[in-house]
């Protein structure tokens, strides 16, 4: 456990994490010097100013009023840079293919399937033809819920609803339970945190079942893969807590 790497957000939705996106390189690459980059979630704006320090103009989101005025004073003298509110997946204000690439880091989880599905469907509508889609997000595979039997948890809800990304809906049971097994002091101290820092539901994503909505809503996945996560607020990290995936709009 790290705390160095994560800090809770004021708006009870997790944690602003303070290591880089792995998958950073293809939302930079994607900056066609035309069109912006969006940042959704954009946390302390780590990896947004990878992509200033790269040239790229982008237009970092957060989803309370009160943190985009901060992140305005704080960057007031940075230069292609601009903050705005956002909440996915019906508060968005900005127009069709307006960006070169978009970047939605550690969002997806704490969605539903329905807002899952919305969100989607914006990020089509957001990105320009030829553009791409960057995602991070939790993933059922997680170390430390794997005694809670997770892994069989969501392999029986996609027995009963193949397409349906369902989110764990009693997250604070779960995570005490998986605590009260591992039997730790640093777990009880994450399961504590969790409960002061985020919202009581949790979608552990599987990576497949996230792959097949991007094609069906028009996307083409071109980076699909799992990988560590020290980051996250777990006990005990494995090598595929984290879900990855890059998909295109089609030019």
């Amino acid at each position: 456990m790290d705390d160095k790497l994560r800090k809770p957000l004021s708006h009870n939705r997790g944690f602003a994490f303070q290591n880089v996106n792995p998958l950073i390189k293809y939302w930079i690459g994607s900056w066609d010097n035309a069109h912006p980059l969006l940042d959704i979630g954009c946390g302390s704006c780590v990896n947004a100013r990878q992509a200033l320090e790269a040239g790229a103009t982008v237009y970092a989101t957060e989803m309370e009023e009160e943190s985009v005025k901060t992140l305005i004073e704080d960057y007031k003298d940075c230069q292609n840079i601009s903050f705005h509110y956002l909440r996915l997946p019906d508060q968005v204000s900005f127009q069709d293919n307006t960006f070169s690439g978009i970047l939605c880091s550690e969002v997806l989880h704490f969605l539903n399937h329905p807002d899952i599905i919305s969100s989607v469907w914006e990020l089509y509508r957001l990105v320009r033809p030829g553009g791409k889609v960057v995602i991070t997000c939790g993933g059922e595979d997680a170390l430390a819920y794997q005694k809670v039997d997770l892994k069989k948890l969501k392999e029986e809800e996609r027995q009963k609803s193949p397409l349906c990304l369902k989110a764990v809906q009693n997250f604070y049971d779960l995570c005490k339970t998986a605590a009260e097994l591992e039997g730790t002091e640093s777990a009880w101290k994450l399961y504590e945190q969790q409960k002061s820092t985020m919202k009581p539901y949790f979608n552990f994503i599987n990576a497949d079942q996230l792959a097949m909505v991007f094609t069906r809503l028009g996307f083409e996945v071109e980076v699909l893969t799992t990988g560590p996560a020290p980051q996250y607020p777990f006990w005990v990290h494995g090598d595929h807590d984290q879900v990855r995936l890059v998909a295109r709009k089609p030019a």
